[in-house]
Order: C-alpha cells, then sequence, then structure tokens
C-alpha cells in the first residue's frame, strides 16, 4: 500500500506581523523566516510522518533551494519523482504574512512546478491505492494523474486549493474533494460558508453518487457530505500558534488512513487532531505531526474526565 501526490514543491519566506495589512498599508515585520513548504510536500510529508509509504512528483529549479527541498523530503522518508525543468527556472516560493493571532496571507510564485506537464506523469508508483493532487500545478497534469486507467481501483483525493473555476474539470475523475469553507463558498457560490449547515451546500459539486466531499472547519472540525447524508467530526480545541501547514496536515493525514483502510467517517476525527497539532509549530512542512504524538493525544482526550 502507498500513497502517491502530485502537487507543488515550495521555500516558504514567512514575516511575523503584529496585525496582517490592510490594503495599501506598509507594516514593519517582527521577524522573518525561511521553512519549507509548498501544499504538495506539505502533505507528503505529513502522509508519510503518519506512517504511510508516499511517493511524490514534483518539480524543483536547478538552484541552491532545489537541492534544499529535496533533501528536506528525503530526510522525512518521501520517494520524490522529480521532474525535470529547464535552467534558470527558480524553485516556488511563498510569502506568507502571519499575525499574532496565527492568521495569514500567502502569495505563491509557482516557478518550477507550472513545468509539471502531463507527459511527465508516467505510470503508478508501486502499489499505491491512494492518488492526492492539489491545485498549486497545471490542471492538465491532475487530470493525466487521476486518469482512470492509470489509478485502476486507486482513491482519487483533490484538494481543491487554490479555488479556481477550471478545477471543476476535474471533478468527475475525483473520489473525495477536500475543501474549506473560502473555497467551497467559491465554487458553490455563495457568500459564505459558517459551520456543517452551510457545509451542506458541498452537495452541488456531487458529480455521481459514489463521490464524497470532505469539508473542513477550522475550529469547527470537518464533516463529510454525501449526495443523502453526512457526518460532523469536532475539532480538537488548542489555541493555535500558526495555522499555515494545518490544512495540509489534515489532507496528508486523511490520505495515510485511507490507504490504511480506514472509513472515512472513522479518519476524520484523527485527521483533525493532526491539524490542530500542526497548528502548534511556525510553518508547513516543520509543522506536521508524527502518528505517535497524534495517537498519545486522542488517548489522553479519553482519559480526561467527562
Amino acid at each position: 500500500m502507498a500513497v502517491e501526490i502530485l502537487g507543488s514543491i515550495n521555500v516558504d519566506i514567512i514575516a511575523a506581523l503584529a496585525n496582517l495589512p490592510r490594503p495599501g498599508e506598509t507594516v514593519l515585520a517582527r521577524s522573518t523566516e525561511k521553512l519549507p513548504g509548498g501544499k504538495g510536500a506539505n502533505q507528503a510529508v505529513a502522509a508519510s510522518r503518519f506512517g504511510a509509504d508516499t511517493y511524490m512528483i514534483g518539480a524543483v529549479g536547478k538552484d541552491g533551494d532545489g537541492v534544499w527541498m529535496r533533501s528536506i523530503l528525503e530526510t522525512d522518508g518521501v520517494h520524490l519523482l522529480p521532474v525535470d525543468v529547464a535552467s534558470g527556472t527558480p524553485t516556488g516560493m511563498a510569502y506568507i504574512a502571519l499575525d499574532a493571532a496565527g492568521e495569514n496571507q500567502i502569495i505563491v510564485a509557482p516557478g518550477a512546478n507550472m513545468a509539471i506537464t502531463a507527459d511527465a506523469i508516467g505510470g503508478a508508483a508501486p502499489d499505491a491505492r491512494v492518488f492526492l493532487a492539489q491545485l498549486e500545478v497545471p490542471i492538465e497534469a491532475i487530470a493525466a494523474f487521476f486518469n482512470p486507467d492509470r489509478v485502476g481501483h486507486g482513491l482519487r483525493l483533490l484538494n481543491c486549493a487554490p479555488a479556481i473555476p477550471e478545477a471543476r474539470a476535474l471533478f468527475a475523475d475525483t473520489d473525495i474533494l477536500i475543501l474549506n469553507q473560502t473555497e467551497l463558498a467559491e465554487y458553490a457560490e455563495l457568500d459564505t460558508v459558517n459551520g456543517v449547515d452551510d457545509a451542506l451546500a458541498a452537495r452541488q459539486l456531487i458529480t455521481r453518487d459514489d463521490q464524497s466531499i470532505v469539508v473542513t472547519l477550522g475550529a469547527g472540525g470537518s464533516c463529510v457530505v454525501r449526495r443523502n447524508s453526512h457526518c460532523h467530526a469536532p475539532a480538537v480545541k488548542v489555541v493555535p500558534v500558526d495555522t499555515i501547514g494545518a490544512g495540509d496536515c489534515f489532507v496528508g493525514a486523511l490520505a495515510a488512513l485511507l490507504d490504511e483502510g480506514a472509513r472515512l467517517e472513522d479518519a476524520l476525527p484523527i485527521a483533525n487532531a493532526a491539524a490542530a497539532q500542526a497548528t502548534q509549530v511556525a510553518g508547513g512542512v516543520p509543522s506536521m505531526p508524527m502518528r505517535a504524538m497524534i495517537d498519545e493525544m486522542l488517548a489522553e482526550k479519553l482519559r480526561e474526565p467527562t
């Protein structure tokens, strides 16, 4: 069994601020830090640390940042299947503003991530049964990655982030869509989504009866929405330090749990706990927790008096 991921690899430049800037405002950073990230890399490390044999298709530049990111992934046990890029194409960069409450604003310069083409997608990784992609790489590459002939009976997960209209073309070839409240509002053409009742609007995105949609609700936990049913899993309550990696941690942990054979409803509370723990550490890749830490967290919760 294995998880195969197609996704972005970025270097994160994080500026810690008292408050996020308003339009036209200049603010001074309290500190800056360079950390490994990118939605694909974050999710790959999360899946690997959760115990999944993890393969990743990704692209980095022929630069020092690319060498650094490859070493980070290899150290975490991710089998990187690199895509060749032209000389002069830089490794992807993300510029992140993080305020004192842990909220963030992110600007991504994709760089080498956009060099991943449909032709770069070969056969499936050995024993892969879960296939995961996000939307920081070209849509055409994801379509090739999810091709039914390529994945066979594997489970295809699409993290619909960032929200882009063209991604709708991928929905029919996806088994589980994963999106947060902001992304659901964008795809469902709603003003806002706030809580479980609003999350049921995800049903309008379902393309077939056997498809599921997972909506992450921040401090409200997460829920799985099907055509005729839904299930809500509350969040583990923590005081967040940094929310940058929480969503990616949830997705990567969920992929690893499904690869183990867990039911989606049973996997949600564990993925919620992993996401909560990720908010306790700064950055993307560095915040991904080990499985043993989450098992202990959940065991401790069970021991607490009711």
